[in-house]
């Protein structure tokens, strides 16, 4: 073999490996491992984890090679790889990072691929195309490499933990997938700051890959990398409890004694105020005709997913109300990085329970114990929704809703007196229509169950009505209803969707401030405001 360096001349070795490849069969590879009969002074290379080429997937990669012209002093080629789909099952595909400039070509071939800035090896080059418009090379990974040369992966460390730990780690989690992998980061790292690695474009294609995304993408400290890590590791455990014990074991051999690890928060002023969630399913149990199941989550992320579960009792219909008052202040204590004024309270309801009157139960943690819907915004859900296990079509509408630009006043449609109620398959047929609306507003005999039934199984992500609005005939008249939805409709139209349920609260103050409530858009009034992300998984109602 000979190298640049440390010397011009050739070094003497053996061959300990041979890759399987046989020419002719497959033009994928070729990979053999050398031992030199004498050490010289050159750093080992540093390897990154297994799962590098994904991990790594949005940064730049580099490879030093002897392409013509540059056969004595070497060049650098920059490119980009994707991680999947894999040429042949094994290989990933490059792209130059340039359309001119330097490119993988003849020369390359045997050299690293590396991580521009940290030098982490994440694979070989083994070849490019002859066509030079085209730009593009292969890479064989660690993963692959390490497929036929196991000593390679226990080599390996995985950022601030040793190989050892490493290799126990990734024995524990083998082959292990969640469903909503994404939401893990967001859950330990928070709000993203400059801080704070970008997040990856794709879901990761597994657990593994997950984990270490979070212990080599930081700047963080060693220390502070492996509370996350830890944190991270807690949080699998509660999605996958066949996993938990044996994560609990590695953490206490490797963890560095870091048993009450917690999330690195960043600096507050990054992050202004810390929004919070309480998450209330109530559904009908199967231990009774008046048994109900009700269930306490909290969630702190805003991009989804169910943090802490705070309560999971079978009650009867009438001790509801009183269990959910007294479990709320301990769901908020749990979220101490939550703004108190900002979280909010979502009610998951049956269908033909979406009009109980939640808002009015009372609020244990004020000492005046005024109405839940006073003190902070709450909104309810529908229990078949937060359940499905196919949630494709109201997260397809909500995320078009969150992506509407404009105000509510452009957005949301409103159905009152001065609108015929007619055939209720006309209605339904409306909400499935290419006009259908993405917020609506109810009054008047539009409020009757059937209509909000309809309202609520079409996939509509917002959706206000007034509990005790007018029961009215079909006439010209201005009447309560139309006096609600045109009040209504001018108090949030300066608002973008995000915003209802805070505004809602208000107009609900507003209401109890005055002698005659009646007269108030706020009085009565239910928010149907569907946020999808924010659901267990199914792993999440077994643990």
């Amino acid at each position: 073999m000979s190298f640049l360096q440390p010397s011009l001349g050739g070094l003497d070795g053996d061959v300990v490996f041979r890759g399987p490849w046989s020419a002719g069969e497959v033009d994928e590879g070729d990979v053999a491992v050398i031992r030199l009969t004498e050490p010289v002074e050159v750093e080992p290379a540093r390897l990154a984890p297994l799962n590098g080429v994904e991990i790594f997937a949005r940064q730049e990669l580099g490879a030093f090679g002897f392409p013509d012209g540059y056969r004595k002093t070497g060049q650098i080629a920059h490119f980009h790889a994707d991680a999947y789909p894999r040429l042949a099952g094994q290989a990933c595909q490059t792209t130059a990072s340039q359309t001119r400039g330097t490119r993988l070509a003849r020369g390359y071939s045997g050299s690293a691929a590396y991580v521009q800035g940290t030098y982490e090896v994440v694979g070989m080059v083994i070849s490019a195309d002859r066509d030079p418009d085209m730009r593009t090379g292969v890479v064989l990974p660690l993963d692959e490499i390490g497929r036929h040369w196991p000593p390679i992966i226990d080599r390996m460390r995985l950022g601030p933990f040793d190989p050892i730990a490493y290799r126990e780690l990734r024995s524990i989690l083998d082959g292990l997938t969640l469903p909503d992998m994404r939401r893990l980061p967001t859950a330990v790292l928070g709000h993203p700051t400059r801080l704070t690695p970008d997040l990856p474009q794709r879901p990761m294609s597994s657990v593994l890959a997950m984990v270490e995304w979070m212990a080599v993408n930081t700047t963080f400290p060693d220390d502070e990398v492996v509370d996350l890590v830890v944190t991270l590791l807690r949080r699998i455990g509660l999605k996958s409890p066949e996993h938990s014990a044996a994560l609990r074991e590695w953490v206490g051999r490797h963890g560095w004694n870091t048993e009450d690890a917690a999330p690195v928060e960043p600096a507050v002023d990054d992050l202004g105020p810390r929004p919070g969630w309480v998450v209330v399913r109530i559904a009908p149990s199967a231990e009774g005709r008046k048994a109900h199941h009700v269930t306490i989550w909290t969630a702190t992320n805003p991009d989804g997913g169910l943090d802490e579960r705070i309560l999971e009792e079978t009650v009867t219909e009438d001790r509801i109300q009183e269990t959910v008052e007294q479990h709320l202040p301990e769901a908020y204590r749990k979220m101490a990085h939550a703004t108190y004024e900002t979280i909010a309270v979502e009610f998951v309801l049956p269908r033909g329970h979406l009009g109980w009157p939640v808002d009015s139960w009372r609020a244990l943690d004020d000492h005046d114990q005024v109405p839940l819907g006073w003190s902070r915004p709450v909104v309810v859900r529908a229990l078949e929704w937060f359940d499905t296990t196919d949630p494709r079509m109201i997260e397809e509408r909500t995320r078009q809703l969150r992506e509407r630009p404009g105000h509510l006043n452009a957005t949301m449609s409103w159905r009152d007196c001065s609108h015929r109620t007619g055939e209720l398959r006309k209605f339904k047929a409306w909400l499935r229509s290419a006009n259908r609306p993405l917020a609506l507003g109810l009054a008047g005999r539009w409020t009757e169950p059937d209509r909000v039934g309809s309202a609520v199984a079409s996939g509509l992500p917002v959706l206000l009505w007034q509990r005790t609005a007018c029961a009215c005939p079909d006439t010209e008249t201005i009447c309560a209803s139309r006096r609600f939805s045109g009040t209504m409709a001018s108090r949030l139209g300066d608002i973008r969707s995000e915003e209802l349920p805070a505004r809602v609260r208000d107009l609900r103050v507003e209401a109890g401030e005055l002698d005659d409530e009646d007269e108030h858009c706020g009085r009565d009034v239910t928010l149907l405001w569907d946020e999808p992300r924010r659901r267990p998984t199914g792993l999440s109602f077994a643990e």
